[in-house]
């Protein structure tokens, strides 16, 4: 793997999603289903922290990092329609908290931080960059590895507590 891609992983990939493990390892309550499956594999569990004054850092970062991260993992440039996947998912589990169709609790807040991820995303150069000058090319295949990573990803949003009524 070429260095360049390695510190785009390390850094638009990896560090998002472990500043949001982070957040919910160290602030969110114990009874959150990724902290159950977390500690089950750690011999010491960390004291949880109060933020009680950010509380958007401890229950809207979080989602906005894994947004973020999963766009930058899973942009393939041939297929940038692609890049609004995560983008509409997220932004359904809201449309679905907002029915009542999921548990979870509807929060504007988290609207603005999903389109605010993507907005970062697409500024730094996901996306839309060189749209014009990049040569059409063949569509690549989906790979494994992006398949995987799909389901990754979809299984750290079904983790952190939203599950079907």
């Amino acid at each position: 793997m070429p260095m360049k891609q390695t510190k785009h992983i390390l850094l638009n990939c990896l560090l998002p999603l472990l500043v949001s493990l982070g957040i919910y390892v160290l602030f969110r309550p114990r009874n959150t289903i990724v902290n159950k499956v977390l500690f089950q594999f750690m011999a010491a569990k960390p004291p949880v922290l109060r933020l009680n004054y950010c509380r958007w850092i401890v229950y809207n970062l979080p989602g906005a990092l894994w947004l973020y991260s999963f766009l930058s993992f899973s942009f393939i440039p041939a297929r940038r329609r692609l890049t609004l996947l995560p983008l509409v998912m997220a932004l359904g589990i809201e449309v679905l908290q907002l029915l009542h169709i999921t548990d979870g609790t509807f929060d504007p807040l988290d609207v603005f931080f999903y389109v605010l991820a993507w907005l970062l995303f697409v500024g730094l150069g996901g996306a839309f960059q060189n749209s014009i000058l990049v040569p059409v090319a063949p569509r690549p295949r989906v790979s494994l590895r992006y398949k995987f990573t799909f389901v990754f990803f979809v299984a750290i949003v079904l983790l952190s507590d939203v599950w079907v009524k």
